[in-house]
């Protein structure tokens, strides 16, 4: 009888740990959380105090709520004034119809600036996702920049190519010193996919980066943060906040979706939306 309750008792707690586990798993992969934060610059216009930028990235062809409409809701709430995408939003042609839904959805509430990620040139499909973007009115960015007006000011939206594109195309501080020779004293908006900036290149001449690529990590632990890189090794670096150079703060973004084979774990996909206020 004894040995009959003892076997009772472990198989509910083994139950209890793998409904638990199955819990952490589905609150990790669908469960988006929402991440302000607020970024002061004394380039930034009077006008543009107070200008909303939603950040999404590495969507690798998740699909978050039917359609992606709990993502499109959650972005239509913030209010954008920008939507950037840092790229890995595709790996394949066949993930296509889940960036097509997202596109849909967000397309009219704010301009929207695309770059790529490594897995889209990786996957073969640059060309498949950069005519979806542009037939949605998306402005793809590779290693080009615009400007952006609003309320009679402008900002500066860059767009660097990522390092697996073509030779010709992955020279961010060509760029960099291009715009400053054109705008010196312009607020610069840099989209780069890769979360390498404030070590690669520490003295670039922008004001604020945005990125993804780490995944925040794939497993986070409290007090601890990430523990893989994306080099597939122990110890995560970069992988998720605010981090601060010489020159610009890097946001970068833990992303939506998944490209490995380690779920997420404590790490929900991530919105954030970034708070521009000029800085006296």
């Amino acid at each position: 009888m004894k040995r009959k309750k003892s076997f009772i008792r472990n198989m509910t707690a083994a139950a209890a740990a793998l409904l638990a586990a199955v819990c952490i798993v589905c609150d990790s992969k669908y469960n988006i959380q929402l991440t302000e934060y607020r970024v002061e610059s004394q380039k930034l216009p009077e006008e543009l105090d107070g200008f909303r930028i939603v950040h999404l990235s590495d969507l690798h062809g998740a699909e978050l709520g039917r359609d992606n409409e709990r993502l499109i809701e959650l972005t239509r709430r913030q209010e954008p004034d920008l939507i950037a995408l840092t790229g890995d939003f595709a790996e394949n042609g066949k993930e296509l119809s889940a960036v097509e839904s997202l596109l849909e959805g967000i397309e009219g509430l704010a301009p929207v600036y695309y770059v790529c990620g490594n897995h889209e040139w990786a996957g073969g499909c640059v060309e498949e996702i950069r005519a979806l973007m542009e037939r949605h009115g998306v402005r793809w960015l590779s290693n080009q920049y615009e400007l952006l007006e609003k309320n009679g000011a402008r900002l500066v939206v860059a767009g660097a190519e990522d390092p697996n594109g073509r030779a010709d195309m992955t020279r961010p501080r060509e760029l960099a010193e291009r715009i400053r020779a054109d705008y010196p004293e312009d607020f610069v908006l840099w989209l780069g996919h890769r979360n390498y900036w404030v070590q690669r290149y520490p003295e670039l001449p922008v004001d604020l980066i945005l990125s993804g690529h780490a995944h925040g990590g794939i497993v986070r632990l409290p007090f601890i943060g990430g523990l893989f890189n994306t080099n597939h090794g122990f110890g995560a670096e970069y992988e998720n906040g605010l981090y601060f150079s010489g020159s610009y703060c890097m946001e970068v973004s833990r992303g939506l979706g998944n490209s490995v084979p380690v779920p997420r774990i404590f790490n929900r996909p991530e919105l954030v939306t970034l708070v521009l206020e000029r800085a006296e």
